[in-house]
């Protein structure tokens, strides 16, 4: 599979992000519920473009986001996709975001497996970690249900506090 190919699991739909994506993406990061725990400003909508643009062409990047899509539905739930991929060390960041509507609803806990598999399987990085606000006690449940711990930040941070958790391999 190239990173760049859409896949599938129980509930969603993955594929890289598309200037038709906009509104959604400008949505996703401009709502005041969605950004609490952003280190990024809110952006409009232009910056949601530059941000599909950013991450048109995964293949041999440090970075990759996917749009998740409701199988069902098409509805778009969130993005999330990896970054700060470092091929010495070994080591990746993932990111993620899922829309307020859908919150409480399971999706991350589907979604990582498949990131996670990502990360070990095609990037062959020995060590996945996240970056997330010390309140945001969802995303670090989350987290924590598939074995990351918490530990020193894996890169140099210049953003309000995060706590780091880690996987490894």
């Amino acid at each position: 599979m190239s990173l760049s190919d859409p896949f599938e699991t129980a509930r969603l739909h993955f594929r890289l992000l598309r200037p038709e994506d906009a509104e959604a993406v400008h949505r996703q990061f401009s709502d005041p519920d969605m950004c609490k725990y952003f280190s990024e400003p809110p952006c409009d909508q232009e910056e949601a473009l530059a941000i599909i643009g950013h991450y048109r062409n995964p293949e041999g990047q440090d970075h990759l986001r996917y749009g998740m899509f409701d199988k069902v539905t098409g509805e778009f739930i969130g993005t999330c996709g990896y970054h700060y991929w470092d091929r010495e060390l070994k080591q990746v960041e993932l990111g993620y975001d899922i829309w307020k509507d859908y919150w409480q609803m399971g999706y991350m806990s589907e979604a990582l497996p498949a990131l996670i598999r990502i990360c070990f399987g095609q990037l062959r990085v020995e060590c996945i970690y996240i970056l997330t606000h010390p309140q945001n006690e969802a995303s670090l449940a989350s987290v924590r249900k598939f074995g990351f711990a918490a530990c020193p930040p894996c890169r140099p941070v210049d953003e309000e506090p995060q706590v780091c958790m880690k996987l490894i391999r």
